[in-house]
């Protein structure tokens, strides 16, 4: 019994630590959740409007021929605060807050990150002495973008006491380098030398000052950028392409005037630091270190249902395909479209006729069924795979087990709309495109969508054949020729998307070819 006893006491012990542990991942999302809703109904995020929607119940028109209306739904969520939380949690994530001066980008943020990222900002740069303030924290580890910002007041600076008395060369990093949550204000006011060193940290997770490599702290850092003029310039394709999602802060509406940061008006008499704190210490929800990477494992545990990635994948080929920038299938992309771009490069001739002869109405694909002559350039493996994990971050912020269609269709015009750049014919037919490019990617993906389930059968056979290939891995027979039938199958599908998948299959082709020479 002396033996044994121990044993049980441990054996409880360590069933109670696993009951523990189940329970508080669990509920992990359930604490994202109260953190959206104390900002929301505190008044704390400035912009309410919800327009993330799901399981729409009910539309009501706003004027008299229905061509305006209302959408009103069973579940729905404001877009730059849900997609600021995710990015929050994820591992190095990055937003962008585009929208006019004084539309609450900066302070809506920093709420999010006192928020979500106090405990961890408390363990890095308190003292332990009891009362730390977050928010200045925050303020600290913040960058204001303007023409003249160096390196030294970004990255970090030289050790002057110990270079001069020691001789040695020591660089003390910024606290924008040590935070784990980071602020670039007004990130379009940057010098293409300092918004390069951003690139570099954000894809890499480190900068180099001088002959020192520099690593920043894992964290998320939010980006906010003004409408155009005179003293900002446009940020280049490379840099947009390492942010993960953008969102817009609109203007004002003034119904909401009264809730805005809580109801006070901080030059009379609020005090955003006691009014943070309180609302803390209310949810009581401190997220630690250990939270973060239970968080990370629970949303990669998320599963993606097939049909939605059939979707998805179709998309992504619509959109690349260009039937004109290469003779062969395997550069028919935009990625290859260097020289000449869609639209021009769709006018010329289609896949049927030649230049100086033949058909000279433009290319095949240029129809209102097809959407890849609607933008210039093409979306890149990095914004495919940020799709993948915020749809399946979101599916998890809402409590489910796998991401479907729903989930991906809430996540693809955030990913993209900042990073596509489209052509005059995206907007020709919905003039309200020229300035909601959310909308137009909405609107493709819709397309796409559509599209695919007129075709489901026919592409669904793929399912079947990746069936093949990985019977033919565990030493299976399978027999190539349902590849070749598969393939054949291509030419009643009228899409680009065609040469992806026609691409793929004959890779299954050659694998299943040589599983069965061996």
């Amino acid at each position: 019994m002396e033996i044994i006893l121990p044993r049980c006491r441990w054996g409880k012990i360590m069933m109670k630590k696993m009951r523990e542990d189940e329970e508080r991942m669990s509920g992990l999302n359930h604490k994202l959740r109260a953190i959206y809703e104390v900002i929301e109904d505190s008044g704390l995020y400035i912009n309410l409007n919800h327009d993330v929607r799901f399981h729409e119940k009910k539309e009501v028109p706003l004027n008299l021929n229905e061509t305006e209306s209302i959408v009103l739904a069973e579940e729905s969520y404001n877009s730059p605060l849900l997609f600021a939380l995710l990015t929050s949690v994820m591992r190095n994530g990055t937003m962008i807050l585009y929208g006019s001066p004084g539309s609450g980008k900066t302070t809506s943020a920093e709420f999010v990150g006192a928020f979500v990222h106090g405990t961890l900002l408390r363990e890095t740069f308190g003292d332990g002495s009891g009362y730390f303030k977050v928010m200045e924290a925050i303020h600290e580890a913040t960058i204001h973008g303007h023409h003249e910002l160096t390196e030294e007041k970004m990255i970090g600076r030289p050790h002057l006491g110990k270079l001069m008395r020691d001789g040695e060369e020591e660089i003390i990093p910024r606290k924008f380098m040590l935070s784990p949550f980071r602020m670039v204000d007004e990130v379009n006011r940057l010098t293409p030398g300092r918004t390069n060193n951003l690139l570099e940290m954000m894809d890499r997770g480190f900068s180099v000052y001088g002959d020192t490599k520099i690593y920043a702290a894992e964290g998320a850092t939010f980006l906010t950028a003004n409408f155009r003029d005179v003293a900002s310039s446009d940020l280049t394709p490379p840099f947009l392409d390492r942010i993960d999602v953008g969102v817009f802060a609109p203007t004002l509406n003034p119904y909401f005037l009264e809730m805005a940061g809580g109801g006070e008006d901080r030059k009379l008499t609020g005090d955003e630091e006691a009014l943070v704190a309180r609302l803390r210490k209310e949810i009581g929800v401190e997220l630690t270190a250990r939270d973060f990477e239970a968080i990370r494992e629970e949303i990669a545990a998320v599963k993606m249902e097939p049909e939605a990635l059939y979707i998805l994948y179709n998309f992504i080929s619509e959109l690349n395909g260009c039937a004109l920038a290469s003779p062969d299938i395997e550069r028919k992309s935009k990625g290859f479209a260097w020289f000449v771009k869609p639209p021009v490069l769709c006018a010329q001739v289609d896949d049927g006729g030649m230049a100086g002869g033949g058909h000279l109405g433009g290319c095949h694909y240029h129809n209102t069924e097809n959407i890849c002559y609607k933008t210039e350039n093409e979306v890149s493996v990095r914004a495919g795979k940020t799709i993948e994990r915020y749809a399946k971050a979101l599916a998890w912020f809402r409590g489910k087990e796998r991401a479907g269609l729903e989930d991906v269709e809430a996540v693809v015009p955030y990913v993209l709309w900042f990073k596509l750049i489209p052509t005059d014919r995206a907007w020709a037919e919905r003039p309200e495109f020229m300035n909601d490019r959310i909308a137009l990617v909405k609107d493709l993906f819709e397309t796409s969508r559509n599209h695919y389930l007129k075709s489901r059968r026919m592409i669904k056979t793929l399912d079947a054949v990746l069936d093949l290939y990985e019977r033919a891995l565990h030493g299976e027979e399978v027999d190539p020729e349902m590849v070749l039938e598969a393939l054949h199958s291509l030419k009643s599908y009228d899409s680009p998307a065609k040469y992806p998948i026609a691409t793929m299959l004959r890779q299954v082709y050659r694998e299943l070819e040589r599983q069965s020479t061996r």
